[in-house]
């Protein structure tokens, strides 16, 4: 049976991480203090998404696409896993500097595949931003001297971002979120990180975390230099597409009142409400849609109506 499946997220702690998801407005649900990260379409190792309506309740999702790959759709099929994940993250903190592989590098060195992203700025605090590539091109020889005077944010490019922003970011490609930001993340289906730069932060035990220079100092692309928004394509009134990339297609939904779409049999949707509430109807099937909701669309559903005022990312392959 084919219908829109709600999920229960995995929620990940962090020393950088807020309170905001935990509180009544976003309701998420933790043990810790600190939530980072709510993996809201999951489908890996280290969490997965849980359905909690219709046949497949208290099912994992990547059990019901194991029986029924049909939901993923003639683009989802060519992967040899599920091929994205949704998150919120919420960052009190700020992150380490950091970067992703390439699916080779990362194929090679790790046995994963590599990490393209894409960030949707859902909230943040007057002035906050984030790193994203470099102000000018670097050699990789400044790079490694930078760290090891520890000035390597003096040559980082800063970006002040505003509700409503987004940015792409290439595997390859150094960045970090600064706190004060709450943002939606439609990224590869991989977990690699390599930390370059973590301010010298030490835990409870007083231990640095695990830097990863070598293999950042590999894969980093010194050249690269990224401004937001600029990906950016309005379709209409109600759909901005926020990136497209091999690996996924994100978009921002806007719904007043009404909005209806297809899904077709090339590729499943998720839908993450970052505004609003209202309530999602396919098949004959309806469920309300909260802020912070996630909903999994499989491929082929058809027809599917939206009712309300709300935003919602959107993700398929």
């Amino acid at each position: 049976m084919s219908y829109p499946m709600k999920l229960v997220p995995v929620t990940v702690e962090a020393v950088w991480g807020g309170a905001r998801l935990m509180n009544e407005k976003w309701n998420k649900k933790a043990l810790g203090a600190n939530v980072a990260e709510s993996w809201e379409l999951a489908c890996h190792e280290k969490g997965e998404s849980i359905v909690v309506n219709g046949e497949f309740s208290s099912r994992r999702l990547s059990g019901v696409l194991e029986e029924n790959p049909e939901f993923l759709g003639e683009k989802g099929k060519e992967f040899s896993f599920f091929p994205i994940l949704v998150k919120l993250i919420d960052s009190k903190g700020d992150l380490s500097i950091q970067v992703h592989p390439d699916d080779e590098y990362a194929l090679r060195e790790e046995g994963e595949f590599g990490k393209t992203e894409m960030w949707y700025i859902v909230d943040a605090k007057k002035g906050s931003g984030v790193y994203c590539g470099f102000k000018e091109p670097i050699s990789k020889e400044q790079l490694g001297q930078a760290l090891t005077d520890g000035n390597i944010t003096d040559y980082l490019n800063f970006i002040e971002v505003h509700k409503g922003d987004c940015l792409f970011i290439p595997a390859g490609t150094v960045h970090a979120i600064c706190g004060g930001i709450l943002l939606c993340e439609v990224q590869q289906n991989s977990s690699i990180t390599y930390r370059l730069y973590d301010y010298d932060r030490v835990d409870a035990g007083g231990n640095k975390r695990q830097l990863h220079i070598d293999k950042a100092l590999d894969v980093t692309d010194t050249s690269k230099v990224v401004n937001a928004n600029e990906n950016v394509v309005r379709v209409d009134d109600n759909t901005v597409i926020l990136a497209s990339c091999k690996y996924f297609t994100a978009s921002e939904i806007t719904c007043q009142e009404e909005y209806a779409f297809e899904v077709n049999g090339d590729s499943f949707v998720s839908l993450t409400v970052v505004d609003g509430s209202g309530a999602i109807m396919a098949d004959g099937n309806c469920i309300s849609l909260d802020l912070g909701d996630t909903v999994f669309l499989p491929a082929g559903l058809g027809k599917v109506s939206i009712f309300g005022n709300l935003k919602a990312i959107s993700a398929k392959v």
